[in-house]
């Protein structure tokens, strides 16, 4: 039997960086050096920043290669003109080169899986194809029904699967633009007796493979059995034998993950968060009412008051709680400038994360535990959550929330959406920079750590029930898994197919390996 399974194209456009930023410490020695009346020295930068020489040399050197700097030899460093022009227009220096980039990716209709269009060969056929093999009739009766109805693509699910040459990484995603909406299709050969599915991606087989063979056994009646000749025209047979690559574990810093074991674990993680933030903290929670704004306002109030960003993306709730939102908005905004910012529509996302930026390239993010502006049941806090300050884990997490918000129906123009943007790309370029000593953004020695994981994976939307199925599958030692939202299980025998992938809208869930990433 065929099967005609629907899939959207979606166009996107991306930015590429290589080479290596300069560091944050480098940038400050940079500054040193150009606001000095004379010339600098290695004792006064050692004085002035007590790190280790070694760092300070490099740094040194690497002005002077880059142009920013000059040695007057037996004297000190003294800045050149290209430095002090470059600070003066509030630069800073950097050797990373940038080039755009265009992909396409398709997304399959029933359960809003992703694959990329060159690298996975995928069969898709356009009904002009399709017309010259099968009746009008047939045509119909195959067509799978669309289940997902999202006509968008969120960044966070796209990001992963951006091709991008080996040293590079990653700076900026557009909106994903739709090119074709479920009028293209991918077909499938389901043979009900030996319970096999040909013609799929093999990243699609877990999940998409239960729901095909039920579709067959309800139009067993109605579709027709097609010839080899006719099945091997329509479905050549498996179109890759490897899938495209997902995002790939990260590289995790010593002491970049704690678990949060309790309710009071959670609260003062996230408190901490908040208060040790230095421009910006996002806050995504499930819903929000009016007690649970109002029992967070005074943490919320102190921030603001600090000329801290606060953006709110929340999934559901109801008007009393946008209510108190918008009061405090008003309460603390600089004549028409608001610092606190939130989605006026639900968004429909289900993760529980608390994301702050504390300034030179220092950042912490909180999964699971409460959830936060919402006077849930007290029992209702997905324990262990987990304490995150790997600015590459927390980059990908940052760049997926700007994605749900601006899929969120009007809020394509929020200011939020370009800051969270902006702060991943930074701490993107942060990861790559050698590891000065910065302070730490996290106090948690009294929570423990999780010693001997070296990477993490993010995981985010349909993907994420992908995970059991990978867990089971995984030789050896299986991935730690902390999820940001409350997981479902499924009902079916026939795999993954009936965890209901369009509610796992916004779900994050982070895996962390013990092993060194491949």
């Amino acid at each position: 039997m065929i099967l005609l399974v629907p899939v959207s194209r979606f166009h996107v456009t991306y930015e590429v960086g290589i080479g290596r930023p300069y560091s944050r410490l480098e940038e400050l020695v940079c500054r040193l050096i150009a606001e000095a009346d004379q010339p600098v020295t290695l004792a006064q930068l050692r004085d002035t920043f007590q790190v280790h020489d070694r760092l300070l040399i490099e740094s040194a050197v690497t002005l002077v290669r880059a142009g920013w700097a000059a040695m007057d030899l037996g004297v000190g460093l003294v800045v050149t003109e290209q430095g002090k022009q470059t600070l003066r227009e509030g630069g800073r220096p950097h050797s990373t080169v940038v080039r755009e980039a265009h992909t396409s990716l398709y997304m399959e209709r029933v359960c809003g899986l992703l694959e990329r269009e060159s690298q996975a060969r995928l069969n898709v056929r356009t009904l002009r194809d399709l017309r010259s093999a099968m009746s009008p009739i047939e045509l119909k009766r195959s067509q799978v029904t669309v289940r997902n109805p999202r006509n968008s693509l969120s960044i966070g699910q796209a990001q992963g699967l951006l091709p991008h040459r080996q040293g590079e990484w990653i700076r900026w995603v557009a909106e994903p633009r739709m090119r074709t909406k479920a009028n293209e299709f991918v077909p499938v050969a389901v043979d009900l007796p030996s319970r096999n599915v040909t013609g799929l991606p093999r990243s699609w087989e877990p999940l998409l493979s239960g729901p095909l063979l039920r579709e067959a056994e309800l139009r067993l009646e109605e579709v027709r059995e097609f010839s080899n000749e006719e099945l091997a025209q329509l479905v050549p047979g498996r179109p890759s034998a490897k899938p495209s690559a997902r995002n790939t574990h990260i590289a995790l810093p010593p002491d970049s993950t704690s678990p949060l074991h309790s309710v009071d674990d959670f609260l003062a993680a996230a408190h901490r968060a908040i208060e040790h933030a230095a421009t910006s903290v996002l806050i995504m929670t499930p819903e929000i009412d009016s007690p649970g704004v109002q029992a967070w306002e005074p943490v919320l109030r102190a921030a603001l008051e600090r000329d801290v960003h606060i953006d709110i993306l929340w999934g559901a709730g109801g008007e009393d709680g946008l209510a108190q939102l918008t009061r405090i908005a008003a309460q603390t905004a600089h004549g028409s400038v608001r610092s606190l910012r939130y989605n006026d529509r639900p968004a429909e996302t289900i993760s529980r994360i608390v994301i702050a930026d504390h300034g030179i390239g220092s950042c912490t993010a909180v999964l699971g535990g409460r959830a936060m502006l919402s006077r849930r049941d007290p029992a209702d806090c997905l324990l262990p959550g987990l304490l995150v300050s790997a600015p590459g884990v927390i980059a990908q997490l940052a760049r997926a929330a700007a994605g749900w918000w601006a899929e969120t129906p009007k809020q394509e123009f929020s200011a939020a959406i370009d800051r969270w943007r902006s702060l991943a790309s930074r701490w993107e370029e942060d990861m790559r920079s050698p590891r000065e000593q910065r302070p730490r953004a996290r106090q948690a020695d009294d929570l423990g750590d999780l010693n001997g994981y070296t990477s993490a994976r993010v995981v985010l939307d349909v993907d994420c029930a992908m995970l059991d199925f990978e867990s089971a599958a995984q030789a050896g030692e299986p991935d730690v898994i902390f999820r940001a939202y409350r997981s479902g299980g499924t009902d079916s025998d026939e795999g993954l197919g009936d965890i209901s992938t369009v509610a796992l809208r916004g779900a994050v869930a982070l895996c962390l390996r013990d092993r060194p990433p491949v």
